[in-house]
């Protein structure tokens, strides 16, 4: 994980839920297709803390729904079979 700054941490603590940090959605990039806001936003939801723990159980969630909820190329018969 990113090491956090004096600056980082405050900025943490007075909009806490409320930052984003984006190297944690470049590791969504390219591997899911859906916009970088998407995944920027449940990194936000899930991830808006500087726990480690907590960080490592958001991304599990926020990978975890981007697998079960976006149709890959290839899969869209099995999407239409499903429903």
């Amino acid at each position: 994980m990113a090491e956090l700054d004096n600056l980082d941490e405050r900025v943490t603590g007075l909009f806490d839920g409320y930052v984003v940090r984006k190297d944690l959605a470049q590791k969504f990039r390219g591997s899911y297709p859906v916009p970088t806001y998407v995944a920027e936003f449940l990194i936000g939801r899930y991830c808006a803390t500087t726990d480690d723990e907590e960080i490592k159980e958001g991304l599990e969630i926020v990978q975890r729904q981007l697998q079960e909820r976006i149709v890959r190329a290839g899969e869209q018969e099995l999407f239409k079979a499903r429903a």
